[in-house]
């Protein structure tokens, strides 16, 4: 029975949708009432799109118009924000309503006639625009679950209509089209006092970079008789890389909407697999057991074919005084250990962390 409830909600919405249409263009003799409620309808739906797609830069305009106007220093306040998105969005679908209206016009104006003629006339227009303002509803509860699912709802996701092939192709729309920001691009306007928590494929960095007893040993294990920091910290970046297995599945996950929890250095240590984040931990909970200073740095690199969201290292060589590039993640792709050409496919460098 359950498997039916998704397609008997969506029934039940087109029925009441197409007696609404009816029953209001006959109060008002005329189908046109159902075209203008089937455009307003739209309009809703196709702000709302627009929101869901944009909404990361939406926010961050709120912020950076925030932050270089002091005198609006209330729109940092959590609930302002939403009443600002509110307030675009009440907007954006007016201007969108009434562009559709007057195109509609002519349409309206043309069919006037023909939409007032008789009963049978006025009640088969309405149930064909009442049934399409039913199917554009339908699609604005999906925008509606969707909105939800990448938001409060990502541990507990509504998925009762995944199996219709609409909401699939407009969920798969959405996480294909909406935008990726970074921390790096809110950073500058987030208030100093708004105690925001970075988190990192599920995980704060002081979590993701916790160690263990085996960890620690290991570390000690594998950089005994190391005479210097740069070999202490390559046999770290040998033994990680080597060690490690990359997990293409949970990097599909990490870049989707379901993303991971179950990230850091524990998690790679134990399970010897993860993505870059958690090569990046691993690296950084070894390096701090036997003394040497680590980051972790966030960027883009490239794989061969396209550049992604990365995560590296930086070790810190105090024999030397200086900071060096390390991958782990790129290990078996190459020599990835302060090479010369490191930057040429690691761009958009930023410290996440940095450990002493």
């Amino acid at each position: 029975m359950l498997e039916y409830l998704p397609y008997i909600i969506c029934g039940l919405l087109l029925l009441f949708s197409i007696k609404d249409s009816i029953q209001g263009s006959l109060e008002e003799e005329s189908a046109v009432y159902s075209l203008k409620r089937l455009i307003y309808y739209f309009s809703i739906f196709v702000t709302f799109l627009i929101m869901l797609l944009n909404l990361e830069n939406i926010y961050l305009a709120i912020l950076k118009f925030a932050s270089n106007n002091p005198e609006f220093s209330i729109l940092n306040n959590n609930i302002v924000k939403a009443l600002a998105l509110g307030v675009i969005f009440a907007i954006i679908q007016a201007v969108f309503y009434f562009i559709l209206s007057l195109l509609s016009n002519p349409l309206s104006k043309a069919y006037k006639i023909l939409l007032s003629r008789g009963k049978v006339r006025i009640v088969l227009f309405s149930t064909l625009f009442g049934f399409l303002k039913g199917l554009v509803v339908i699609l604005i509860m999906f925008m509606g679950i969707i909105t939800y699912n990448y938001t409060f709802g990502k541990n507990s996701d509504i998925d009762i209509f995944n199996n219709i092939s609409g909401y699939s192709k407009l969920n798969e729309m959405v996480s294909v089209n909406k935008p990726v920001l970074s921390y790096n691009d809110f950073k500058d306007y987030i208030p100093a006092n708004s105690n925001v928590i970075i988190y990192y494929n599920g995980v704060t960095l002081e979590d993701g970079i916790k160690s263990s007893k085996e960890i620690d040993d290991k570390a000690r294990e594998i950089t005994a008789g190391a005479k210097s920091d740069r070999e202490k910290a390559k046999r770290i970046y040998a033994w990680v890389g080597s060690n490690v297995k990359y997990d293409f599945d949970k990097a599909e996950k990490a870049l989707g909407r379901e993303g991971v929890t179950n990230s850091g250095a524990l998690e790679a240590y134990n399970t010897r697999s993860g993505i870059c984040f958690d090569y990046a931990c691993l690296y950084v909970a070894m390096s701090r057991a036997v003394g040497l200073g680590s980051r972790i740095v966030t960027g883009d690199a490239f794989d061969g074919r396209n550049y992604g969201p990365h995560a590296w290292n930086q070790a810190y060589l105090e024999d030397e005084g200086i900071w060096i590039n390390v991958d782990p993640t790129f290990y078996l792709s190459g020599d990835y250990f302060d090479n010369n050409d490191f930057d040429k496919d690691h761009i958009n460098a930023e410290i996440a962390g940095e450990w002493n």
